[in-house]
């Protein structure tokens, strides 16, 4: 029996899939977007919040926080136009509807805007593992390939926090 590294879970996210040349797959290596860098966010952490004033503040302020992401120049890096997509996410990999065909051993760039506070936008690369065609696109798997212990970190986190809230 196969055991998993990583837990997975599914969730909705800002993405975007584009498909990659196999040839030169050495120089893709995966990054947190300078989008990042570029806004200044507030980073504050949510606590116990027992009162509803509270409660819409902070969401207001999320939502805020990721406008400024998305909005914060002209060195976006396409952030701003990712649509929401359901997929399944895990710190080895991810699954997920592309409309764009894809195959087995395709190399994948996905730009991912991962939901936390705040919001992290990253560059991350996989190889496509297993492929189905479905009435709305291609369901595809792919393994993370060249990925930083942080950027693993920040999706192995963001999983653990949503399967701690269920």
């Amino acid at each position: 029996m196969e055991r998993r590294t990583y837990p997975r879970v599914d969730a909705y996210a800002r993405v975007g899939v584009r498909v990659l040349p196999v040839q030169g797959q050495s120089a893709y290596f995966s990054e947190i977007s300078e989008a990042a860098a570029v806004a200044d966010i507030a980073n504050s952490e949510l606590n116990e919040v027992t009162e509803l004033p509270e409660l819409l503040s902070d969401l207001q302020e999320r939502a805020y926080s990721l406008g400024r992401v998305l909005d914060s120049s002209d060195k976006a890096d396409g952030f701003r136009k990712l649509e929401y997509k359901q997929l399944n996410l895990s710190g080895s990999g991810v699954r997920l509807l592309c409309n764009t065909m894809v195959s087995v051993k395709d190399i994948i760039e996905l730009r991912m805007i991962l939901p936390v506070q705040p919001p992290v936008p990253i560059f991350i690369y996989g190889e496509v593992v297993r492929v189905m065609e479905t009435e709305d696109g291609y369901a595809a798997a792919s393994e993370f390939i060249a990925v930083s212990d942080e950027i693993r970190r920040d999706i192995a986190q963001f999983v653990s926090s949503l399967l701690d809230a269920t």
